[in-house]
C-alpha cells in the first residue's frame, strides 16, 4: 500500500504532539510529587533559628528586637540558656542548604511594604517553620513584632516540639502505650529507651538513663473529690506529695520535692482538645545534693472522676544544654490525650 507524502507528514505531526503531551504530563506529575511528598528533611537542632535580613539592619532597632526575642532566657532551668540559638545571613546568601533550616525568620524591609506577618510550614523542607515579616520602617517593625511576639514564638517553638513528638512515634513501645492507656485512660507516646522502674497503685515511673543524663516520666492519679482548688500552691503541694512518697533520693531518708526558693511557672493550655494546667520549675532532693528541671501537666478526667498528673523531669548535672532535654520532655507530654 502506498501512503502519500501529505498523510505521512500529518501522522508524524500527530505522533510528535502525543509525545510532547506525554512528556508534559510526566513533567507536571513529577513536579507535583516533588512539591508535596518528596521534600528533604529540615536541618538543624531544635531551638536553632536562622534569621534572613539585610546587613544594613544590623545596627538598627530591628536587630536588637530579634536578638532580644531569640536570646530570651529559657524558663526554669538551673543555668541560663537562650531559648533560640541565632544565626543571621543576608538575603543574597539565602539559598541551597540554608533554605532547609527547620526554623527561619525572614525580614523584608521595603518602604512600599505594608506591615504583614506570614506564618508558613514546610516550604522548602519537611518539619519546617517559617515566619516572614514585611515592614516599611524600623519603628513599624518593632511595633508589629512586639504585638505578635507570642504568636511568632508559638509558631517556631511548638513547631519544633511537634516535630519531636512525631519522631517519638517511630519505634515507640506499643506495650508501654497500651499499659498506660489501660491504667490511666490516657494515650501518650513514650519513645524508645524508657524502662519501667516503679509501678504501684496510682503511680507509675518510666526512666531513660543515657550517658550521665536521666530523663523520667511519672504518672499519678488523684480522686477528684479529694482535691480542692487547683491554684499554683495546691498543685505544688500535690506534686510534693507524689514525689516525696514515690521518688526517693540516693539515701534512705532522701526524696524529691519542688525547689521553692525560685517560683514555679504556671499556665493553662489547650492541647489535643484537653484543658491542661502546666507547671514548670526546678526539683531538688531533700537530704542530698541533686536537682534539675521539670514540666508537669495536670488534667481533669471527669468521666473517671480523676485528676491525672503527668510529669517529665531531667537530671543532667554535667550537661549544659538542659533546654534540649526539657524540650524532649515537652515532646512526650504534648502527645497526651484522654483515651
Amino acid at each position: 500500500m502506498i501512503i502519500s507524502k501529505k498523510y505521512t507528514i500529518l501522522i508524524s505531526r500527530q505522533l510528535s504532539f502525543v509525545v510532547i503531551l506525554i512528556v508534559q504530563v510526566m513533567f507536571f506529575a513529577g513536579c507535583k510529587t516533588q512539591s508535596s511528598s518528596n521534600k528533604i528533611r529540615s536541618i538543624g537542632a531544635p531551638g536553632e533559628l536562622l534569621v534572613v535580613m539585610d546587613p544594613s539592619l544590623n545596627t538598627t532597632l530591628v536587630k536588637s528586637v530579634v536578638v532580644d526575642f531569640a536570646t530570651q532566657e529559657f524558663p526554669c532551668i538551673p543555668q541560663p540558656e537562650p531559648t533560640f540559638r541565632l544565626t543571621t545571613i543576608s538575603p543574597k546568601n539565602f539559598e541551597r542548604h540554608f533554605k532547609s533550616y527547620r526554623n527561619i525568620l525572614i525580614l523584608k524591609h521595603n518602604l512600599l511594604n505594608k506591615e504583614l506577618i506570614d506564618y508558613k510550614t514546610d516550604v522548602w523542607a519537611s518539619n519546617q517553620q517559617i515566619v516572614e515579616v514585611k515592614f516599611s520602617g524600623v519603628e513599624s517593625f518593632a511595633k508589629l513584632f512586639g504585638e505578635n511576639r507570642d504568636q511568632i514564638f508559638n509558631h517556631l517553638y511548638y513547631g519544633d516540639i511537634k516535630t519531636m513528638t512525631n519522631a517519638n512515634k517511630k519505634g515507640a513501645d506499643a506495650a508501654t502505650k497500651r499499659y498506660v492507656s489501660e491504667k490511666y485512660h490516657i494515650d501518650i507516646t513514650i519513645p524508645q529507651g524508657y524502662r519501667l522502674v516503679k509501678d504501684t497503685l496510682g503511680f507509675t515511673w518510666f526512666r531513660a538513663d543515657k550517658l550521665e543524663t536521666i530523663q523520667s516520666v511519672i504518672f499519678h492519679e488523684f480522686d477528684l473529690d479529694s482535691v480542692g482548688s487547683l491554684n499554683v500552691n495546691d498543685l505544688v503541694t500535690l506534686r510534693n506529695y507524689v514525689t516525696q512518697k514515690y521518688v526517693p533520693g540516693p539515701n534512705s531518708d532522701s526524696y524529691m520535692i519542688t525547689e521553692e526558693r525560685l517560683p514555679v511557672q504556671t499556665r493553662k493550655i489547650l492541647n489535643n482538645e484537653l484543658d491542661i494546667i502546666e507547671i514548670r520549675g526546678l526539683w531538688k532532693v531533700e537530704g542530698y545534693f541533686m536537682g534539675g528541671p521539670f514540666v508537669n501537666y495536670f488534667i481533669k478526667d471527669e468521666h473517671h472522676n480523676k485528676l491525672i498528673m503527668v510529669e517529665g523531669f531531667v537530671y543532667a548535672p554535667k550537661k549544659q544544654n538542659k533546654a534540649f532535654y526539657v524540650r524532649q520532655m515537652e515532646s512526650i507530654l504534648q502527645s497526651l490525650r484522654l483515651s
